[in-house]
Parts: C-alpha cells; structure tokens; sequence
C-alpha cells in the first residue's frame, strides 16, 4: 500500500478487530465535519478466536491541510477510538527527508 498523493483519488480503510459482541458504529470525519457520502462498510466476519472483524471505505482526494478521521464507536459501552490520516511534517510536508501522512 501507498499513502495518499495529494490531489489523487484514493480510499482510506478503516479495519476494526477484535469485535465482541458485533455492535460498533464507524463514521468518518474531514476537518472535524461528518462524511457520510461514498462511504461503505462491510458486514460483520467471523474470526478464528470467536470475535468479529470489519472495514470501512471512504473514497477522497486528499488536499493539502486535511485531516481525515475514522471514529470507532462501541454500542454497548459507547467509548470511542479514533484513526487520523493527514499530512505530517514541517510546512513543506517534510520530516527528516521524507513526506508523509499520519
């Protein structure tokens, strides 16, 4: 896998494991705001040690400055973990030598 190009179309996966019971909401966020267009889930799956794995698409087009979020949220007790993606380093997008998303 590749990171995003700035300005190319691309899709961000949010993968969830280790799922017990199968009850979690995943949405997603630019900048703080909801995105719900494009986006797909897939249906719970069976894992070997008796829980459940999912994943989420969100199709983008990364420009400079966005910060995309994955939220994960547990049904049952609803506490959250959230997923960043954006642009890392100095003002030129640089650390160390290298360009990269977070």
């Amino acid at each position: 896998m590749q990171p995003p190009v700035l300005g190319e179309a691309n899709t961000l996966v949010c993968m969830v494991g280790n799922i017990f019971p199968p009850a979690v909401e995943i949405s997603w966020q630019l900048d703080g705001v909801p995105v719900t267009q494009g986006v797909t889930h897939t249906h719970y799956t069976p894992t070997a040690d008796l829980a459940f794995i999912r994943f989420s698409y969100l199709p983008v087009t990364p420009a400079t400055g966005d910060i995309y979020a994955c939220i994960v949220t547990h049904e049952g007790d609803n506490s959250s973990v959230v997923s960043y993606w954006g642009e890392c380093g100095d003002r030129d997008g640089d650390v160390g030598g290298h360009r990269g998303w977070l």
